[in-house]
């Protein structure tokens, strides 16, 4: 499964440099893709077209505590105002 955690505009070819003012933007999303039980994080170049699609599908990643096993653990969200999450660690 993805998870897309942004879509902004930046330069194509970026690095420890500056940039002409005349350097063109280009549109990526950012997205963590499970692989064999690892997260990876990707980038990909887009169309202003598919940008307004994954701005709409977006993610999160937040932090929750579970008072029944006293853990700290990180659940991806779709909403930011999600307050409760059933905990990984718990039966």
């Amino acid at each position: 499964m993805i998870y897309v955690i942004s879509v902004s505009k930046t330069y194509k070819h970026r690095g420890n440099f500056r940039h002409k003012r005349s350097t063109k933007k280009h549109w990526h999303h950012y997205y963590y893709k499970i692989e064999d039980g690892v997260w990876k994080l990707y980038c990909n170049q887009i169309n202003w077209l598919q940008a307004l699609f994954y701005k709409s599908r977006k993610w999160h990643r937040k932090k929750f505590y579970c008072f029944e096993c006293n853990t700290v653990f990180l659940a991806m969200v779709k909403s930011k105002r999600t307050k409760e999450v059933e905990c990984p660690y718990c039966d």
